[in-house]
């Protein structure tokens, strides 16, 4: 009987544990490296410091709007706003 009760308190004290389930934010950032752009600017700067370092603002942008457009997909952001300043 005590080690039933144990398994018990300790089964209801493991569901309070951290979640493992991906917010929508975190799945679209993860789903924004997959974005032909994004895969585009990434394979260019492949073993090229110079690509690399110059192009690391149109990187983040590129995987900026592919996340918007996810979160925006999923019903999370809605459509329209002011869109981004462009370098």
């Amino acid at each position: 009987m005590i080690r039933l009760s144990l398994a018990l308190v300790l089964a209801v004290a493991g569901c309070g544990g951290p979640q493992t389930a991906l917010t929508d934010q975190q799945a679209c950032e993860r789903q924004a490296n997959e974005d032909p752009a994004v895969k585009e600017l990434i394979i260019k700067g492949l073993g090229n410091p110079y690509v690399q370092a110059t192009r690391q603002g149109e990187l983040r942008a590129a995987k900026g709007d592919a996340t918007i457009a996810c979160l925006r997909a999923r019903g999370v952001v809605r459509p329209g706003g002011v869109e981004r300043q462009k370098a």
